[in-house]
């Protein structure tokens, strides 16, 4: 019974969301898609150390959009601009003042 327990609790514990880099700019929209399903899922069982990993994952999805964005269709556009602000969603959702006031920074720096 013991071990039964010890094996739902440890089926519980879920990794941060993680953004995989696009291996061509046709795939930025969807990965980030994907990413923010992901946070959305998990991140009321967020730790302040998950928020963290997720803010870091958002960075690394920004800076594929930047880099990317040129070449990417109206459509794809506004997909990845959705994406994003479903993931400022989950953050008021789920996170606090200060994680969205890093997000922000973090988005504002990369677009500049």
């Amino acid at each position: 019974m013991i071990m039964f327990v010890l094996l739902v609790f440890a089926g519980c514990h879920r990794e941060p969301a993680t953004y995989q880099l696009a291996s061509s700019p046709r795939e930025v929209a969807a990965n980030a898609e994907k990413f923010v399903k992901q946070v959305e899922k998990q991140s009321k069982h967020y730790s302040a150390e998950d928020w963290q990993i997720a803010v870091e994952q958002f960075v690394a999805m920004s800076k594929d959009y930047v880099e990317n964005w040129r070449v990417l269709t109206e459509d794809e556009i506004m997909r990845f601009d959705n994406a994003r602000l479903q993931f400022m969603k989950a953050i008021e959702a789920n996170g606090s003042d200060d994680i969205a006031a890093q997000v922000k920074k973090a988005y504002g720096e990369l677009v500049r």
